[in-house]
């Protein structure tokens, strides 16, 4: 399902992290913890090269971070990056939350800060493709199925 959306920011909104959970705009994410994450749910793998050259090419990108325990690294377990020309339309790509993270507020985090920094461009159209069961997340951002009755469409090339 394609859903699309107005972003209205909601300076209300804020609250604060726990201390063992760490935001970043950055997009030098390490592709290995990409992979992991979304390995996580189920999703297939991408070489590594590709992820880094798509999260150079991505207009915003938001990572959360668990801080690890004693001598364990942090993990990353919320990850989303939007794509988009900066003027008239913006589209969110790979929403992902590590399993053991869902339904603990990571999700709506992540929204919030892509949607804050795609807000800085005063972008009026932001896109998305949502996995059936999952528009009812994305609504309470503001996203709808689009009322003209418009669905996505795409083009997936095979001889890669």
């Amino acid at each position: 399902m394609v859903l699309s959306g107005i972003w209205r920011k909601n300076e209300n909104s804020k609250e604060p992290l726990p201390e063992n959970i760490s935001v970043s705009h950055d997009k030098a994410v390490p592709p290995q913890a990409v992979q992991e994450l979304c390995a996580s749910v189920g999703w297939s793998r991408r070489e590594p090269e590709l992820i880094v050259r798509a999260l150079q090419n991505s207009l915003a990108v938001v990572s959360i971070w668990a801080k690890g325990k004693d001598i364990k690294p942090d993990e990353l377990i919320g990850f989303a990056r939007a794509t988009g020309d900066k003027v008239f339309n913006a589209t969110v790509w790979d929403m992902v939350v590590r399993p053991d993270y869902q339904r603990a507020g990571i999700g709506r985090l992540v929204m919030c800060e892509l949607l804050k920094e795609l807000d800085e461009y005063q972008i009026p159209l932001v896109t998305l493709y949502a996995d059936p069961g999952t528009d009812g997340f994305y609504k309470r951002f503001g996203f709808m199925a689009d009322p003209s009755g418009v669905r996505g469409m795409f083009r997936e090339r095979i001889d890669y």
